[in-house]
């Protein structure tokens, strides 16, 4: 299963390549340090420093996306797996406006 980091507004995310939507909540850098090492032990703990290089310079830690903005525009985050504009994304998984999508 094909997961990245993704940030946006300052929070970061894990992102599921399978399902196209996010897997985790909105999480501050210790949350996601603590997630990853939950997940994936102390290798990938010793991992994360490369992969959020990647994530600062350009919003996501794949390979393959050039841009966060990439990354969300074939999301499947929206109800009944909806594909959500970045505005939407933003204010359901972000700024939690929205109570229903």
């Amino acid at each position: 299963m094909g997961r990245i980091i993704i940030k946006l507004k300052g929070w970061y995310f894990i992102w599921s390549t399978v399902v196209d939507a996010p897997i985790t909540y909105k999480m501050t850098i210790d949350e996601i340090t603590d997630y990853i090492r939950f997940q994936n032990g102390e290798e990938g703990v010793r991992l994360l420093p490369e992969r959020l290089k990647r994530v600062e310079e350009k919003g996501t830690s794949s390979y393959v996306y050039k841009s966060v903005e990439a990354v969300i525009r074939c999301n499947r985050s929206g109800k009944n797996e909806s594909n959500l504009s970045l505005e939407n994304f933003i204010s359901i998984y972000i700024d939690e406006t929205m109570e229903e999508f």
